[in-house]
């Protein structure tokens, strides 16, 4: 047992673990960091999405983004003389830091290799989660898993929020377990400080609280406990937070949180397997500028749910519930080949994940109170993008849960033989 659970050192520890364990998981982090490192020097940036000359998908332009920040000081997406809301700073200014350090495009690697340090983290994590969970054997099972999803390699060659994401996911979850179960303040600092720093990347968690909040009440804590908490919190949020609403309210005139963007995904969100062939059907008109527009489209999208809704309300139903989710979890986020392993494989191995996690979590419901919180964050992100454009790439971050719960179906697999395999021996012939 681990003693003093406050202490962020004692968290972290592998003390306690047997040799084997610690060297397991070491042989792991080596084999995944090489595989790693090969892949950024041998595709370079043929992994990129959009081209660096056309800037025409999210990756380049994020680029594109941290070059113009560094020339001119201005953070913007599609129209480089134009401060943005498109996005959240995060990666923008990572990318940027990287580069005012190794130069435009050389900055790039070490922004790759920053994310391959990242992936080896998550794979940390991802063991330690499993550990306090299930125990040490499913969170080593969970590392091999993650090792062997090819995603993970691809998304270290991305220039994307993905890698950043999912680390600061799983950190927070991890911070979450301990602080609920310990109080420590220093702990709910901590959470808080990873919180905040998640939103400048996905402005989606700003939601992850209200998760706590019912593990708060399941946890029976008292009402001063959340009130004190909670206050903590929001004042660490709103420190951190703060930079991104004082330069938002001197360049818009206007208090926004978060972002406003053309291409709104909700109104994507309203058609129906995002099939816009038959056009929009409402009236549109397009805004003087971003923050105009994205109102004149979320106005659209309500309209079409309401006219939309009323003709075909067993459709959009299906559409709001079950066809999102489909789409959300269907697909890994492999959308380039590293190493000749074929988006086919990739999915097949998905797929078996999906299932034996399914399996994991209808077995590991009543396992201990912590498995709650990580089902609540897989509801929690399946559910928040349910609204919105949905597809495989949001649904990344979530798959190392997944992976802890398909690593206890399979220990559950291996300790049912080996004590079949048992019994047979002792059964007389």
């Amino acid at each position: 047992m681990l003693q003093n659970k406050g202490s962020v050192k004692i968290l972290f520890s592998l003390r306690d673990e047997k040799k084997r364990t610690k060297y397991g998981l070491l042989i792991i982090e080596i084999i995944f960091i090489m595989a790693a490192l090969i892949s950024i020097f041998k595709y370079g940036n043929s992994l990129l999405l959009g081209s660096l000359e056309k800037f025409d998908n999210d990756d380049v332009k994020y680029i594109r983004s941290a070059w113009n920040l560094i020339d001119n000081k201005i953070l913007s997406y599609e129209n480089v003389k134009e401060s943005t809301l498109y996005i959240m700073p995060g990666l923008t200014f990572v990318l940027a830091f990287f580069m005012m350090i190794f130069g435009k495009m050389q900055g790039l690697v070490a922004f790759k290799v920053f994310q391959m340090m990242l992936q080896a983290g998550s794979i940390y994590l991802i063991f330690l989660i499993g550990r306090k969970v299930f125990g040490s054997r499913v969170g080593l099972i969970a590392s091999v898993i993650d090792v062997i999803y090819i995603t993970e390699l691809f998304v270290v060659n991305t220039i994307l929020m993905e890698c950043i994401s999912k680390f600061l996911l799983l950190l927070l979850i991890y911070i979450s377990i301990y602080a609920i179960e310990t109080k420590s303040v220093k702990l709910y600092a901590l959470g808080g400080i990873i919180w905040a720093i998640s939103c400048l990347f996905k402005p989606t968690m700003v939601v992850y609280p209200i998760l706590i909040l019912v593990i708060w009440i399941k946890s029976k804590y008292k009402f001063s406990e959340i009130l004190k908490y909670t206050t903590l919190v929001l004042i660490i949020f709103c420190t951190i937070m703060s930079p991104w609403w004082v330069r938002n309210y001197i360049d818009f005139n206007r208090f926004i949180p978060f972002t406003k963007s053309t291409g709104n995904p909700f109104l994507q969100g309203t058609f129906i397997n995002y099939d816009q062939s038959e056009g929009w059907g409402v009236p549109y008109v397009k805004g003087r500028n971003a923050i105009e527009s994205d109102e004149n489209e979320t106005k659209a999208g309500l309209q079409r749910l309401e006219k939309y809704g009323k003709k075909q309300p067993f459709k959009f139903v299906f559409w709001y519930t079950i066809g999102k989710t489909l789409l959300f979890w269907k697909d890994p986020f492999y959308w380039r080949t590293i190493f000749n392993i074929t988006f086919l494989i990739a999915n097949v191995i998905h797929k078996i994940i999906l299932l034996l996690g399914i399996i994991g979590m209808v077995k590991g419901a009543k396992e201990n109170s912590n498995v709650a919180l990580l089902i609540g964050v897989l509801l929690f992100l399946n559910l928040i993008y349910l609204p919105f454009y949905t597809f495989s790439r949001y649904s990344y971050i979530a798959m190392p849960l997944v992976m802890i719960f398909a690593a206890f179906s399979i220990d559950k697999i291996i300790i049912r033989k080996k004590r079949n395999l048992l019994v047979w021996k002792r059964t007389p012939c």
